[in-house]
């Protein structure tokens, strides 16, 4: 539908620089530090800023805010209005994930094992919560989810945690992959993927762990099975969506964690996580192809070649739309022809 150039993207860094929906408009911001709000409509820009820094995560889109995080621990908060600034903090360390914006909380983790909760208008730390970190660990960091008055995250010890919004207190833990082996690499256990909260139930996956269902208020264990993932996964209304760590895409059960279907003709190729788009799941890969999967079986009903440079994150859908950034900034939006 259309095509536009956002900068320099995330290259071949490792970054989370995610395309973010708003109401009319996607924001995207470079590893150089440009940001950029694109409209949703025709691909038109309504505002470029530079930020002046080595962008290393975001943005993360709520209430009137967009906030990126940088490679030097800085977190800036810009109107989503006019791309203003509206306030620029420095937190402990580098931030790799994704911030969760709403209107009140801005909600900061970085690779230090905490996780911080700013004031949405000033900036101001209201809250922070660490854990230790094990001695090795993936490139990448889980991004918290803000779900009413919780706030949920994963961590590099394999445990996923609720904390409340307001005070950042405990409400519970739980487990999801525990570490295991003669040495640190086998030990390696992160929730590097962002969980999914869909109602009362938490979908979360663990690298060399398992996949799991958690009740969202009392963090009980609805159904684990083993998988080892950091890519991502999606959910719609029956069945739960996910990369694995050796790119197999797989199609599971919501409600019990059964296998409806496994597509394994995509392996070792750099699939991003699961998109869903209609009838499809849609996977981008390191040569930039967009692969769709039909949602009921897993087959292919089509591939596109979106940009040379590879995609390292899912696309994103905003109606009839599927907007894919690829790896070298070119941010594109695709449509399905009417069906015959």
């Amino acid at each position: 539908v259309w095509s536009v150039s956002t900068g320099a993207g995330s290259g071949e860094k490792l970054l989370r620089l995610v395309p973010a929906l708003g109401q009319d408009n996607v924001f995207v911001v470079s590893r150089e530090g440009e940001l950029q709000s694109v409209a949703i409509k025709d691909g038109s820009v309504n505002w470029t800023i530079q930020s002046g820094k080595q962008i290393s995560a975001g943005p993360g889109v709520g209430g009137d805010l967009v906030v990126i995080g940088a490679r030097d621990a800085s977190v800036m908060a810009y109107s989503r209005k006019d791309g203003k600034p509206v306030w620029n903090v420095t937190v402990s360390s580098e931030v790799l994930a994704v911030p969760a914006v709403s209107d009140t909380h801005v909600l900061i983790r970085s690779i230090d094992g905490r996780l911080v909760a700013l004031d949405a208008k000033t900036g101001k730390q209201l809250w922070d919560y660490e854990k230790r970190e094990p001695v090795l660990t993936l490139r990448g960091t889980s991004a918290p989810v803000i779900a009413g008055s919780q706030v949920v995250s994963g961590f590099d010890d394999g445990e996923l945690v609720a904390l409340t919004l307001s005070k950042g207190r405990q409400i519970w833990s739980n487990k999801i992959s525990v570490p295991r082996g003669r040495t640190e690499i086998e030990r390696i256990a992160d929730v590097d993927a962002t969980p999914v909260v869909i109602g009362n139930a938490v979908f979360v996956v663990a690298y060399q762990g398992n996949i799991a269902a958690i009740e969202l208020t009392t963090g009980q264990l609805g159904w684990k099975r083993e998988m080892s993932a950091f890519a991502g996964l999606n959910v719609d209304q029956e069945n739960l969506y996910v990369t694995d760590a050796t790119d197999q895409v797989w199609a599971l059960y919501a409600n019990n964690g059964a296998t409806l279907w496994r597509q394994e003709k995509l392996q070792w190729r750099g699939l991003t996580s699961p998109a869903l788009y209609k009838d499809y799941v849609v996977v981008g890969d390191f040569e930039g192809y967009l692969h769709w999967l039909h949602k009921k079986d897993g087959r292919f009903v089509g591939r596109i070649r979106g940009d040379s440079a590879g995609y390292a994150v899912a696309p994103v859908v905003s109606g009839d739309k599927l907007i894919a950034l690829s790896k070298d900034g070119e941010l594109a939006a695709y449509r399905l022809p009417p069906s015959k």
